[in-house]
């Protein structure tokens, strides 16, 4: 056995060496509050499925949560794990990180079974530890019915995971695909009351829409802004929803920054920026550990009082939704 234990993710992870991939297995252990709570690390919804008769559901659904809460907050492993990544270690971050696990169980989610039984017999099974580790670590855990699936019962399930047979389900049905997704996202923003703020809420119908009066409003309006030769003011404080903050002093076009978490109260990441008219491209590096890092670029509202945007987290590629918002004096 080996063990993955990083200061960035939060948790420590414990991998099972067998034969191939499907010989290691993350353990449940419990995820540190940074990881769970600090919105500016990683996706925060999970989707857990089994390829075999869960992916086009989960594909669709995960496009849905992405245009609803944005495209950083989600996280789903064929989308999310990039070529050449140790595909255990980056599950591992995503679990460590998520705030909600949405279990897609389709028909033969309980059945599927291989040549030595039926799959989620297995305690190798990643479906069964990813599920196992959210109840662990208090995650919330959504099942998601698609394709005509049942809840199952307690006597069904392993004994780790069997508290999923208590969570109340939602129901996705083809038929009423969008009211459905729409319930689902409700219950989620309760457990994420920012991350939608961030997401992209109006619906396909509407984007061309939008594009067109961008076209026509927004350029006007960045010209304005953008023609401005005052540099924005981002001296201060500017809180995340979570109680965390950002402390930045600038000087001219040049920014500092130092991150403060809501729990220790010591600066944990530390970094720095350069402002580009009504962006700012930033980095920030884990104080206590080399080699672990976010960067990326956040858009500066025309009153300097918001800051949005994306970032990537390196080493394990995990990718960062940040809402910033200035303090009151």
């Amino acid at each position: 056995m080996r063990i993955l234990s990083s200061a960035w993710t939060g948790c420590s992870v414990a991998f099972c060496e067998g034969s191939g991939q499907t010989g290691r297995v993350i353990s449940e252990r419990a995820c540190t509050t940074i990881a769970r709570d600090q919105n500016a690390l990683m996706a925060r919804i999970f989707i857990s499925y089994r390829r075999e008769g869960g992916s086009g559901f989960s594909g669709r659904l995960a496009e849905d949560l992405e245009h609803r809460f944005g495209a950083m907050e989600v996280f789903r492993d064929v989308e999310d794990i990039a070529s050449g990544d140790d595909f255990v270690e980056r599950l591992g971050s995503a679990l460590c990180g998520c705030r909600v696990l949405v279990a897609v169980l389709d028909k033969t989610w309980l059945s599927a079974s291989n040549l030595h039984g039926r799959r989620l017999d297995d305690p190798k099974d990643f479906v069964r530890t990813e599920i196992a580790t959210a109840l662990t670590n208090g995650v919330r855990v959504i099942p998601v019915l698609v394709g005509g699936a049942t809840m199952p019962s307690e006597e069904d399930l392993p004994s780790n995971i069997k508290p999923l047979a208590r969570r109340q389900a939602h129901e996705l049905t083809d038929s009423r695909w969008d009211y459905d997704v729409e319930k689902l996202a409700t219950a989620i923003e309760k457990v994420l009351p920012d991350a939608a703020e961030a997401g992209e809420r109006p619906t396909h119908r509407w984007r061309a829409l939008l594009a067109v009066v961008a076209v026509a409003l927004g350029v006007g309006a960045s010209v304005v802004w953008f023609g401005y030769s005052r540099t924005p003011d981002l001296n201060g404080t500017w809180d995340l929803p979570d109680g965390s903050y950002w402390s930045i002093r600038q000087n001219g076009r040049d920014i500092k920054i130092d991150v403060v978490h809501y729990d220790t109260r010591e600066v944990w990441q530390r970094g720095s920026g350069t402002i580009h008219g009504g962006a700012l491209s930033f980095h920030l590096d884990l104080v206590y550990q080399t080699g672990h890092s976010i960067e990326g670029q956040l858009t500066i509202d025309s009153h300097s009082k918001r800051l949005t945007g994306q970032a990537l987290g390196s080493p394990f590629g995990n990718r960062n939704t940040i809402l910033l918002q200035r303090r009151k004096d």
